[in-house]
């Protein structure tokens, strides 16, 4: 027997270096610039939230066509296509000069979110994987939070030592050589290249949530709840994630210490998908649910606490908020798997709600901003927001159980 790895690892590796691209480069280390471009552009608040609300429309709308352009030209395809978009979205960014310029290359952004992201990138591990999906889907999600380490404080040295648009056209030239490793390592089924999908040798039989496999799914009535959870996850993972550097700038901290912030952040992103992961393998979704909501919960009560000043309160709020955002990559996949009877679907549905979330979600922070002084009350609600969807998610996995 060969002790060489399956190529589902390799698989894994390229979604990781995909998310790595669109939503670490592309979406988290976006709030960087934010407050660049609304400095630059002498924008409100409220139209630095409005771009990034326009990013999470188009990847609500591409989102309606992901998985009919995955079934028809590839999971390959699809996702190396998404990369390149978000690449040629850094281009736009870099020259753009007017409010509806910004507009437009978040616009592709979100296109190439999508197409790049997370739904492909669960139905190429749903289909390589049989045993350890938790495990390979927090390693694969885990690359958004390496690009996130690496990305802030480099940027942030760039954009002061060579302006915002040098910047942007690094990122763009990274995200493109991405692209083209997704497009050497992805592979859209295992079968066309004739091997089997992973299974774990010696593998025990999971208990994972003590759901039935042969289960029908959820009735309409609970489909409905479930998706409605997903949209209030999408109000903390979306524009909660987004404001974090206005938050903290807002509330008097330094710029390059917001940055640090964020790199660090990266860390604890990568580290809690790759731990909400086996977390749910292990313990089962409701086990993984409870570190997910936990941790994030936790993180949002100490960001209300952001006037207080000092570092500590900042970096356990980041601490927490990093281990947390597992919840917006992990766990819809293992929601689909769970409680409904088709997986494919049902992570797009979800996925879908979920950046419904972001959107209807998006302008809240710099409205609230604009009104109430701060991005404290937007923070609060965000915390109500995400408990609400906790108790919603466990309800429904204590009545399928």
């Amino acid at each position: 027997m060969s002790n060489r790895p399956h190529y589902a690892w390799l698989v894994c590796l390229g979604g990781a270096l995909a998310l790595f691209a669109v939503m670490g480069l592309g979406v988290n280390v976006f709030s960087v610039y934010q407050p660049e471009i609304i400095r630059q552009g002498g924008f409100t608040d409220a139209q630095g939230s409005w771009i990034t609300t326009t990013r999470s429309l188009f990847i609500l709308g591409a989102l309606l066509c992901v998985n009919q352009l995955c079934a028809r030209f590839g999971l390959r395809r699809v996702m190396t296509a998404g990369v390149a978009l978000v690449g040629l979205s850094c281009l736009c960014f870099a020259f753009a000069r007017s409010f509806p310029m910004y507009c437009a290359a978040a616009a592709l952004t979100g296109m190439g979110y999508c197409w790049g992201g997370m739904v492909p990138i669960s139905l190429a591990i749903g289909r390589w994987f049989r045993d350890r999906r938790g495990l390979a889907l927090g390693l694969a999600s885990a690359g958004s939070g390496v690009s996130t380490v690496i990305a802030p404080v480099l940027l942030t040295r760039i954009m002061a030592r060579r302006g915002m648009q040098t910047a942007f056209l690094v990122e763009g030239a990274v995200i493109f050589l991405c692209a083209a490793l997704v497009w050497l390592l992805i592979r859209d089924d295992p079968a066309r290249i004739g091997l089997s999908p992973y299974i774990q040798d010696n593998a025990r039989p999971s208990t994972e949530s003590g759901i039935p496999k042969n289960s029908s799914g959820l009735s309409g009535g609970q489909r409905t709840l479930l998706l409605l959870a997903a949209l209030l996850v999408g109000a903390t993972g979306g524009p909660g994630f987004s404001h974090l550097t206005m938050l903290y700038t807002s509330s008097g901290y330094d710029s390059l210490f917001v940055a640090g912030l964020l790199s660090y952040l990266g860390a604890m992103i990568s580290l809690g998908k790759i731990l909400c992961g086996q977390i749910y393998d292990r313990l089962g979704g409701r086990g993984g649910n409870r570190f997910a909501f936990g941790t994030l919960l936790l993180s949002l009560a100490l960001c209300c606490l952001a006037p207080a000043g000092g570092a500590v309160l900042p970096i356990l709020a980041i601490t927490g908020f990093g281990l947390g955002m597992s919840i917006t990559a992990v766990s819809p996949a293992r929601w689909a798997a769970d409680l409904c009877a088709d997986y494919e679907s049902a992570v797009r549905s979800i996925t879908l709600s979920f950046t419904s979330g972001m959107l209807v979600f998006g302008p809240l922070p710099g409205l609230l901003a604009g009104w109430l002084g701060g991005y404290i009350p937007a923070y609060a609600a965000f915390f109500l927001l995400l408990l609400a969807a906790f108790l919603i998610v466990q309800e429904l996995y204590r009545r399928r159980a």
